[in-house]
């Protein structure tokens, strides 16, 4: 596994921070030598990161988890790309990748503390071709506790990114990592 980073330098630290053999690299080289790229950057700094990695994402599977929000005095609110959703914003940079949309709704907090053994929740998984999102849906069943759900195709990206404004205010109100559940599935 490799983390990447605009900065090689920052992307080895993050990397010697989580141990269990993950490298670091700058993002150009992490995604030459990844076949699957999980995007997780700023929204401020997506569709520019994208495009500085067209080249190296070609033929790659690219899963999407920005999301588009502002925030100002009265808490986070969803903003709408041009194309839609990040997810389509990064469809349409990157026309030679395979792009996916999901981890939307995880808390780095709760990623990142080693005494978690397990994350309840469920990935919602957007996509055009089935073998791609079967492929994020196994990715993230390889967390404990956490399912990855088929929620539609990328146009439905919109209703996923934004969703996060919500749940910011759920764990704002409770002081909690709140997270989703889809039910009767």
């Amino acid at each position: 596994m490799i983390i990447g980073s605009r900065a090689a330098e920052r992307a080895q630290a993050a990397a010697g921070e989580l141990g269990h053999g993950i490298e670091g690299a700058d993002n150009a080289e992490t995604a030459r030598r990844s076949d699957v790229v999980i995007v997780a950057v700023p929204w401020d700094g997506h569709g520019k990161t994208l495009e500085s990695l067209r080249e190296e994402l070609a033929g790659k599977l690219v899963v999407d988890c920005v999301n588009p929000l502002g925030f100002d005095k009265q808490g986070a609110y969803a903003l709408k790309p041009e194309e839609g959703s990040a997810a389509q914003q990064a469809a349409a940079l990157l026309p030679d990748s395979r792009v996916t949309a999901a981890f939307h709704h995880l808390s780095a907090v709760l990623l990142q503390d080693p005494e978690i053994d397990e994350i309840d929740t469920d990935v919602m998984v957007l996509g055009e071709a089935r073998a791609d999102v079967e492929t994020v849906q196994a990715l993230a069943g390889r967390i404990p506790g956490m399912r990855g759900i088929f929620a539609g195709r990328l146009r439905n990206a919109h209703q996923v990114e934004s969703l996060v404004a919500n749940l910011i205010s759920v764990n704002r109100r409770y002081k909690a990592h709140a997270g989703l559940r889809v039910t009767d599935v």
